[in-house]
């Protein structure tokens, strides 16, 4: 059938991806700071107009001198990212001025660069933190080492459903729904997404839904232009076809369920220093049996301490927080003063409907936020503007 389309694709893309500051040069005793201390109360301790002092670089014979600090590290087998992306879909026109798709899309990365992993991280256990570092006997004097590596993963599917109107009788939309999982035990280069390891030497043990897997995903947009005034269907004339007429609405509609979160433990029960957050032992489902509120969006009693000197078992992104829906709508009217002259009228409304889309809740087990939504996204804003064209 000429009115049916059926599209698909694949392909391989490779990323250089850039770690910002992590370069080896920045290492001691190559890259070093000179700081300078004064108070608003005493003399300065030096002026501009005398200039800097020379700077005094670390011995590098003098090992305790280079292992202040967080010194980074590479894996000399790092590759670079690798990106596969599928797709199949069907499109179909169902009338003159509306057609509608469905996709099947899909993502598979690999070597996803991880700059969050300690080599360094002391394993669980009792005593101080020194011995229990992997490099101790090697240079008692180093703590964390910032290692750099291309090992993560992360997987992208969904189910895609669009349907659009091509513009006639002054109304145009489109609408688009997706039903999603992306998961991954690697955050993003420069920060966010699963970045908090709790253990250095478990990387799978951090794969999960990330923060933005969105299981189902809602956008409404439109563009109409009201049936009123000159050249439109009704008041086409007289004075008051001036006043109402004219006028377009558009706007953007979006729903999506709840962003997931992990939960966390207050308190270093593993007593292993430079990783990622203690994390509870899940012993229950953590869904509240009476219906979620915000003092109590989910059973709490669900995680409970690990054993001593363990980390806890509890994985990440296992929790979905509040759905999120929001109405952003646009009036506009356009006034032609003269050939080549005109000025176009704009009222904004973002959040529309003061909808109040709240955050996902305290997630530390043993703290009174446990469980608890504090805050919301941002609150109906108004805006009017005035764009004059010549």
């Amino acid at each position: 059938s000429r009115k049916t389309v059926i599209r698909s694709g694949f392909g391989v893309s490779y990323v250089d991806t850039l770690a910002g500051g992590a370069q080896l040069y920045k290492n001691l005793p190559f890259f070093f700071a000179q700081t300078i201390t004064t108070s608003s109360t005493a003399a300065p301790s030096t002026l501009l107009s005398n200039g800097f002092t020379t700077p005094t670089a670390p011995d590098p014979n003098n090992t305790a001198a280079i292992s202040t600090g967080s010194p980074t590290a590479w894996n000399v087998d790092t590759r670079q990212t690798g990106i596969f992306q599928y797709s199949l879909g069907v499109q179909r026109e169902l009338r003159s001025d509306l057609i509608a798709e469905v996709s099947f899309v899909g993502t598979r990365s690999e070597h996803l660069m991880i700059n969050s992993l300690n080599l360094n991280q002391s394993r669980p256990g009792a005593g101080a933190q020194g011995p229990r570092r992997p490099y101790y006997t090697i240079n008692p004097n180093l703590v964390n080492v910032g290692y750099r590596t291309s090992a993560g993963d992360s997987h992208y599917n969904g189910l895609q459903v669009h349907v659009q109107k091509r513009f006639s009788g002054g109304l145009n939309f489109g609408l688009s729904y997706a039903y999603a999982k992306y998961l991954s035990d690697a955050g993003n280069i420069n920060g966010g997404g699963n970045n908090d390891i709790q253990d250095a030497t478990c990387l799978r043990c951090n794969y999960g839904s990330t923060p933005d897997d969105y299981r189902n995903v809602l956008v409404v947009n439109h563009v109409y232009d009201l049936p009123f005034g000159p050249g439109r269907r009704f008041v086409k004339t007289g004075p008051l076809s001036y006043v109402i007429g004219g006028w377009n609405l558009s706007g953007i509609w979006s729903f999506h369920s709840g962003s997931p979160f992990t939960v966390t433990y207050s308190s270093n029960v593993s007593n292993s220093a430079g990783g990622g957050s203690q994390r509870p032992n899940r012993i229950g489902s953590g869904k509240v049996a009476n219906g979620q509120s915000i003092s109590h969006w989910f059973d709490t009693t669900a995680f409970v301490a690990p054993t001593i000197y363990t980390f806890g078992n509890s994985g990440t992104g296992i929790l979905t927080g509040p759905g999120y829906f929001d109405a952003d709508l646009t009036v506009v009217r356009h006034f032609a003063f003269h050939e080549g002259i005109g000025a176009d009228l704009r009222l904004d409304s973002f959040n529309t409907f003061n909808r109040a889309n709240f955050n996902n809740p305290g997630a530390s087990i043993g703290t009174a936020t446990a469980g608890v939504i504090s805050g919301t996204s941002a609150a109906r804003v108004l805006q009017v503007s005035l764009k004059i064209v010549f």
